[in-house]
């Protein structure tokens, strides 16, 4: 149990310093200091500062696809299932920007080095299949012209589109509107029968 609460500490504090600064700005100094943790232990936990980062990302995008599949699994009813989403995203915006921020900052700075930019795609494929296995369960979609597509397809689709309105608004310092992210839900929900 002791275990566990050190790891959560650490994340958290990480989580705040990364919101403040930049990865390559943050150091472990830094995180050791908020989370009162000794660095030692935290490199027990975490043996670089690519790997606290990747662990801090994986553990949120685990959250929003555990969230999408509950939304899934909730009802049939594919326009319902698209309001549903874009409101988890708009409430979770809300309550939590750091969230994106912190995704949107750690994703940049991991794509500039060799060493996280491979890391940075390894936990891009461990988030692509957890978006295939919600997109799985999504199942086909008819599009309003009668073009079938899987779920998978029309899941990340949507998904890109809010990340993007969002990341594009976070990473010039602005929060992104409520309208225009209700308005990328009615062009997929316009999209489908």
């Amino acid at each position: 149990m002791e275990n566990i609460n050190k790891k959560e500490i650490i994340l958290e504090a990480a989580r705040e310093v990364f919101f403040k600064k930049s990865f390559y700005e943050a150091t472990m100094d830094d995180i050791a200091l908020l989370s009162g943790v000794k660095k030692p232990t935290i490199y027990y936990y975490f043996p670089s500062k690519i790997d606290l980062a990747s662990q801090l990302l994986e553990v949120n995008l685990k959250q929003i696809f555990e969230k999408i599949s509950e939304i899934v699994s909730k009802t049939n009813n594919i326009k319902q299932r698209i309001k549903m989403i874009v409101d988890f995203y708009i409430n979770l915006l809300e309550e939590n920007s750091k969230i994106f921020i912190i995704m949107q900052r750690i994703g940049y700075d991991f794509m500039q080095k060799e060493d996280s930019k491979k890391k940075i795609n390894e936990l891009f494929e461990k988030l692509r299949r957890k978006q295939k296995k919600a997109g799985n369960l999504f199942g086909e979609v008819i599009l309003s012209s009668g073009k079938r597509v899987s779920g998978d397809l029309f899941l990340y689709s949507m998904i890109a589109a809010l990340g993007r309105a969002i990341f594009e608004n976070v990473s010039q310092g602005r929060k992104p509107k409520k309208d225009d992210l209700l308005t990328i839900g009615d062009i997929f929900i316009a999209s489908v029968k």
